[in-house]
């Protein structure tokens, strides 16, 4: 006992020293260690392109993140990590992100790269293909396995492949051929994940086990790759069959720098091309005749012109204008992530993922126990209605790791509760089969749920992120007690700075200035109210042209000075701009300051929202200087040099 006690103690030390090699401590604050993993992550997070590890940016971001490490190890000496509300809040931060990050990385992520890699290949396949309807049975299904095991059993015993294929295989578009389907590339369609699968994994030259896909079952044999073709963008010229003269006169006629554009307009027979020089629409393989396409690809530069070669439409000739190279695997995410989401795929992944979560985990069932509780039901198990029957010898079902059990009652309570999903199963199905997949289903969301508990060991960015969520929510409450709750409930206080600060919440200079609209494009009546009111007020206005009906409309408004809104007007008692004609040559407007308001302070309450805001950043920084002094930071340059670039 005392030596593996003595053998702990040697891994900790081991494993703390191991620590500091590989993950140095970049500063102290307080009690509380910054590493530098700590620091790169929040740095690189929050200044992006611009994280670009110079002195300057370090220095400035090492001044904002050690401020905000004494907020958060003031909150930690006041215990708020340990109030009730704030780590319900946390756990509800964490489920919610758990789940989506666990996703991302072992499937999104894995599913993104392998799809990448696999684009890099094309691969050329035969098949043997069995259909399944839709809503086949599981008899019909295995019928279907069933005579793919025998085709499989006659090629081990050493019947040709396309021989097979010719005699079983229900494609009848490929059985001629002996299977033959051509080169693909990834990505396929949704529900032929699995024979993507096969086509990259299955050696060439071998065949594959059964294979599922959508619509029925599949034996696949691999017979060549390739680097893939990608896609390519050519402009072609279209001629009959019995044009093959012309177009050798008119190949020489290209090769000796005669103008392809000019020739297909005046040539080629594809009338929705040939105005445009022949481009067609950029293609990859499987997409147009294979003849055509391996001329295509088969030109190597830019420009490049293919001799003359026919196709079941007539005779091409091919001029290469581009060939896009593979995208960056960044712009491969933006484009795919949302798409790889909803594609079948992500579904067998997610199985996968279940799989090797039960397997590392050590997961057990005791199927007798799932049994016996099905043997209880009736066909009120399809009604919303059910609920489980007391279970007197509740008895474990199944456990992940030895320690998490979950017993009968447990998944009687999940189908009782998971009410949609019971429902949506059809009568005539067989209960069992039934309580079969919600078994499964189950045990798939426990195992996930499992594997979520582990995330922070498993991966330190996750283990990041909940730590930025953690000190985010007690900086938040820190600040809102030491500050933004202080700022207005300190009545006193707000006042005191107002006195001391009231200097800087003033109203501007402004003008009263009377705005004049005169409903008339009559000039010489407009020049005669513009007359009268530059000699006196606007107050008569009304009175002397408004009497039958309204001409002239006045409206009084106030300007700050230097305002967009006034134009170019003199900044004076009486000043007027001069008479304008609008636009639509209808009306005629001018303006007059009537009168000059001084700038004069603001009161407390005309400048409250800015006096409070001011207030809080004067508390915010005294609070700050205080920790300052109340807890000792230690910034090791040493360390901070090394991150340097």
């Amino acid at each position: 006992m005392l030596l593996k006690s003595f053998n702990t103690l040697i891994l900790c030390h081991f494993l703390v020293m191991l620590i500091a090699q590989t993950d140095p401590i970049l500063m102290r604050v307080g009690n509380s260690d910054v590493r530098v993993s700590e620091f790169k992550y929040i740095y690189e997070k929050n200044n992006g392109a611009s994280a670009d590890y110079s002195q300057k940016s370090l220095t400035e971001y090492l001044d904002l993140y050690t401020k905000f490490k004494l907020k958060v190890e003031k909150a930690k000496q006041l215990r708020l990590d340990t109030i009730t509300s704030l780590k319900t809040e946390l756990d509800g931060y964490r489920r919610q992100l758990a789940s989506s990050y666990l996703i991302d990385k072992e499937v999104t992520d894995f599913l993104l790269h392998e799809l990448y890699d696999r684009m890099k290949e094309d691969v050329e396949f035969a098949h043997i293909f069995m259909p399944v309807a839709d809503n086949a049975s599981n008899i019909q299904k295995e019928e279907a396995k069933d005579k793919l095991r025998d085709v499989k059993s006659k090629l081990v015993a050493g019947m040709k492949f396309e021989d097979a294929a010719k005699e079983f295989s229900q494609d009848k578009t490929t059985a001629a051929k002996g299977g033959q389907m051509g080169y693909f590339t990834a990505k396929l369609p949704s529900g032929f994940y699995a024979v993507e699968t096969a086509l990259y994994n299955t050696p060439i030259g071998q065949v594959s086990d059964i294979i599922d896909s959508r619509i029925g079952y599949h034996l696949i044999k691999v017979m060549h790759r390739r680097p893939a073709r990608g896609t390519v963008e050519v402009a072609h010229i279209l001629l009959n069959n019995d044009q093959a003269k012309l177009a050798d006169s008119l190949y020489t006629a290209l090769k000796a720098g005669a103008d392809f554009d000019k020739m297909a307009l005046q040539y080629s027979l594809d009338k929705s091309t040939n105005k445009n020089g022949g481009k067609l629409p950029p293609f990859g393989i499987n997409t147009l005749d294979r003849t055509f396409e391996d001329a295509a690809f088969g030109l190597r530069e830019n420009g490049e012109i293919s001799a003359p070669f026919m196709t079941k439409s007539g005779w091409h000739i091919v001029k290469r204008l581009n060939k896009p190279v593979q995208d960056s695997y960044d712009i491969f995410v933006r484009k795919m992530k949302s798409q790889i989401n909803k594609d079948q795929r992500f579904d067998s992944a997610k199985l996968k993922l279940v799989s090797d979560i039960k397997k590392a985990a050590g997961f057990k069932q005791d199927k007798f126990e799932l049994s016996k509780f099905t043997s209880t039901l009736t066909e009120d198990f399809y009604s919303y209605k059910w609920a489980p029957a007391p279970i007197t010898d509740d008895k474990m079902l199944f456990s992940f790791g030895g320690d998490q059990i979950f017993k009968v009652s447990d998944f009687a309570n999940y189908c009782k509760k998971n009410t949609k999903t019971r429902l949506k199963y059809d009568k005539s199905k067989p209960i069992y089969e039934t309580v079969e997949e919600l078994f499964n289903e189950y045990v798939n969301e426990s195992a996930m749920a499992y594997e979520e508990k582990s995330l922070e060991v498993k991966y330190p960015d996750f283990k990041s992120l909940m730590r930025e969520y953690e000190e985010g929510i007690l900086l938040f409450e820190a600040t809102k007690i030491n500050v933004w709750d202080r700022a207005n409930q300190d009545s006193v206080g707000l006042a005191k700075f107002y006195d001391i600060n009231k200097s800087n919440y003033q109203w501007a200079e402004k003008a009263g200035i009377d705005e004049v609209k005169i409903g008339t494009n009559d000039k010489k009546l407009a020049e005669k109210i513009y007359k009268f009111v530059s000699k006196g007020d606007v107050s008569k206005l009304d009175e002397k042209f408004n009497k039958k009906t309204k001409v002239v409309d006045i409206q009084h408004v106030e300007f700050e000075k230097n305002s967009k809104d006034i134009g170019d007007i003199e900044w004076k008692t009486g000043a007027m701009t001069p008479l304008i004609l609008d636009p639509g040559k209808v009306t005629y407007s001018f303006k007059k300051v009537q009168k000059l308001v001084p700038a004069k302070i603001k009161t407390l309450a005309e400048a409250r929202g800015y006096v409070v805001a001011d207030y809080q950043d004067y508390l915010e920084k005294q609070w700050i200087e205080s920790l300052g002094k109340e807890f000792n930071v230690v910034i090791y340059k040493d360390t901070v040099h090394q991150l340097k670039k």
